[in-house]
């Protein structure tokens, strides 16, 4: 993922283990043989992959070529909790329709880099002086999120409706992860919101198809 470009690189299996061991932390598959391919196909990547950004000459600022280790969830909110009131929705329509407002502009209007970092960044500044994780508090404000969503004149975006998600709960000082996934056969990009082993805004086995290649 090119999160300064807002895109993705797709790269074949074998022409990234070729270049594999020129990679620091790369661990060689199992059988390296066959993924062999010739040297000069190696440095082509190489050097495409330089000029975006994704490989560097230099090991300042990056990291080591390893995967992203984050587990995938093992349960869901359910949404139609609580179904006995409307009321706690309606009290919080405010603070949703201004969590809308904000992932709209900052979708629309600058680098998706910048978003990513502002949240990112929020998350760490709150993290020592966020309040005991409260499941039932957090299960009541998606709750609320899910019925005020039916009132929001836009398509459901799984990139939109997630950071919309996460401004939202971050009015209410709970930061959970924010979850970008792949899937390479055919090729699917998709996110989702989580805290523990619990997705928030979709199914277990919906997410469950993507690889994690990061959180934030």
């Amino acid at each position: 993922m090119d999160v300064n470009r807002d895109k993705y690189h797709c790269v074949e299996r074998r022409q990234f283990e070729a270049l594999g061991p020129f990679l620091e932390g790369w661990e060689a598959p199992v059988d390296a043989s066959a993924c062999s391919v010739g040297p000069e196909v190696a440095a082509a990547l190489a050097n495409d992959l330089i000029s975006v950004g994704i490989v560097s000459e230099r090991s300042t600022d990056t990291k080591v070529a390893l995967p992203t280790e984050y587990p995938l969830p093992t349960k869901a909110i359910d949404p139609e909790f609580p179904s006995q009131s409307r009321r706690p929705a309606c009290l919080h329509a405010g603070t949703f329709f201004a969590s809308f407002a904000r992932a709209s502009r900052e979708l629309r209007r600058q680098p998706f880099h910048l978003t990513v970092e502002s949240v990112r960044v929020r998350k760490n500044h709150n993290r020592r002086r966020a309040p005991v994780f409260d499941f039932e508090r957090m299960r009541v404000l998606v709750s609320a999120f899910d019925r005020l969503r039916w009132l929001y004149p836009r398509s459901y975006l799984c990139l939109f409706d997630s950071l919309a998600l996460i401004h939202f709960l971050a009015s209410f000082r709970v930061f959970p992860e924010w979850v970008f996934g792949v899937t390479a056969d055919p090729f699917e990009a998709h996110c989702w919101v989580q805290v523990g082993n619990m997705v928030l805004n979709d199914t277990v086995e919906r997410v469950s198809a993507f690889t994690p290649i990061m959180y934030i």
